[in-house]
């Protein structure tokens, strides 16, 4: 009885999966939360180059200002992964006069992902994008 037990090969499959489970179930979760961190930054990538180009018709910062304030306030909420409360806007007129600078960040603290933030190597929280926006007199950045 106890050679055939030796012999059995019935459980090995059950045990070498008991041993390779947390793995797989790691990079499962990995490749999620990273397809979700990808997300998130395309969504606020997007969302910055669109709240520049709304600001292109702007004759002066304050007017620029406005237009970014107002094409956020409508449409940030309609971006997928984004939640409009967490999206921070700043505008910088810049030491030229020429140039405008829209930076877009975003905390990351209530994404689904960032629980496994002690597990795998997450980007900087918030997550920023700048775009620079030429004010329309030929300036070149």
């Amino acid at each position: 009885m106890l050679r055939r037990f030796w012999r059995g090969r019935g459980a090995a499959s059950a045990v070498e999966f008991a041993l390779i489970a947390p793995f797989l179930m790691l990079l499962v979760g990995a490749i999620l939360a990273y397809g979700s961190l990808f997300a998130t930054s395309i969504s606020l990538q997007q969302l910055a180059a669109e709240t520049a180009r709304a600001t292109i018709g702007g004759l002066n910062d304050s007017e620029r200002k406005a237009l970014a304030d107002a094409f956020l306030a409508s449409n940030s909420g309609a971006y997928p992964m984004l939640k409009a409360d967490h999206v921070k806007f700043t505008f910088d007129n810049g030491a030229s006069g020429s140039l405008s600078k829209i930076k877009l960040s975003y905390d990351l603290t209530d994404h689904p992902a960032w629980s496994l933030n002690q597990l795998l190597p997450m980007p900087p929280n918030p997550l920023t994008y700048t775009m620079v926006v030429t004010d329309g007199d030929g300036a070149m950045s």
